[in-house]
């Protein structure tokens, strides 16, 4: 997560959690447990301070497990909006925020043999932030028992609890462990998003969306068989959907996603011409280039457009990053003039290195042009 999440786990947030924990537990001492944790060091990252607070609370709530469960889930604040088509909690710093995930993350460390008293406060929690980090412990070691609660929690009434279901079981989750098993075999995850597709709220359709975009790095024929199928439902949320869920081997350039997205592989244009407007650019400049293309086709062609820069690495070796540009459609006999700026600039998830690199076009997957260019620090 980035790092400024960190902040969301203050002073705010560890003595508002203390204060609910009091109230239904009389012989917590909040004073101490909060002199324990705070204050955080500056640097100290977010999931230090999470597992600071979640082993800390080993300390000052009961050994037995199911006594120290009961707490916390009877600790929890208000439910979150389960109506809206985005209801996600905006108050990160508040007890509802990020710090229940230390409580998911007592769970999961402490509950793993008791599996009916940790999935039902999961789940309760789940309701106020989220478990999808947590509770992927219970379904790599109880993983038939997990799947067959889901299966229950695909119909829930509560948005969250149905969210969870899909989210959690993310092959390649962000900022979590990932499931090799359901890397190697999504099939089990499959039968649970098929409860899932036509879930009323964008929230819970987004998720599926993510995790069939997930599992299409791994198995793109199997998610492309099953969007297929999905296909034959022609609803326009349907349609956003499978075009979410495709949209990592669209950038790839798969055929066989592009011809699920309408836009066929196989194109007859002619490259007339692509510049770019100087060969060697800096940090912090913009790479200017321009292409015009012809059609050779008697019928209209759906374009997707887009630029690949080739970034060269420490080791001088080149590496392909994908951008999205233009969707066009181009009638026959017809030209067609586009251009475009890209800006080099530094950003936390890249590293520049100076030399020769490459920017090409491609379109419906297809690489058409390729020019060299050189980038100075």
């Amino acid at each position: 997560m980035p790092e400024l999440f960190r902040n969301y786990i203050s002073d705010k947030s560890v003595n508002e959690l203390a204060g609910r924990i009091e109230t239904v537990f009389s012989k917590f001492e909040s004073e101490l447990f909060c002199r324990m944790i705070l204050p955080f060091p500056e640097e100290m990252s977010l999931t230090d301070r999470l597992n600071l607070v979640s082993t800390t609370l080993d300390t000052f709530l009961p050994k037995e497990f199911d006594k120290a469960t009961s707490i916390l889930v009877d600790s929890l604040g208000p439910e979150l909006d389960d109506q809206s088509d985005d209801p996600v909690s905006k108050e990160y710093e508040s007890s509802n925020g990020f710090i229940v995930i230390a409580l998911t993350e007592f769970i999961s460390r402490n509950g793993i043999e008791h599996f009916d008293i940790s999935m039902n406060a999961l789940k309760e929690m789940t309701k106020r932030f989220s478990s999808e980090g947590s509770i992927r412990k219970f379904i790599v070691q109880h993983e038939e028992k997990t799947l067959k609660l889901y299966r229950e929690w695909a119909n829930d009434g509560n948005v969250h609890v149905r969210r969870l279901v899909s989210e959690s079981t993310r092959p390649r989750l962000p900022w979590a462990q990932q499931l090799p098993r359901f890397i190697e075999d999504p099939r089990p995850v499959l039968a649970l998003l098929e409860l899932l597709k036509n879930d009323k709220h964008l929230y819970v359709r987004r998720s599926v969306a993510n995790n069939l975009n997930d599992m299409a790095k791994d198995n793109p024929h199997l998610v492309i068989e099953t969007l297929r199928r999905w296909k034959k439902d022609s609803s326009k949320e349907m349609t956003w959907l499978i075009k979410h869920a495709l949209r990592t081997l669209e950038k790839q350039g798969n055929p066989e996603a592009l011809e699920l997205l309408g836009y066929s592989h196989e194109i007859d244009i002619s490259v007339d011409s692509f510049l770019v407007k100087s060969d060697t650019i800096s940090i912090g400049s913009e790479l200017l280039f321009s292409l015009e293309l012809s059609s050779k086709k008697k019928d209209t062609q759906k374009l997707l457009i887009d630029y690949v820069i080739y970034h060269q690495k420490a080791n001088k070796t080149l590496t392909p990053k994908v951008f999205k540009w233009t969707k066009k459609t181009i009638s026959s006999r017809k030209s067609l003039s586009i251009s475009k700026k890209h800006l080099f600039k530094e950003i936390t998830t890249r590293k520049y290195y100076a030399g020769a690199h490459e920017i090409h076009i491609q379109i419906n997957g297809n690489d058409v042009a390729q020019l060299p260019f050189i980038l100075k620090m």
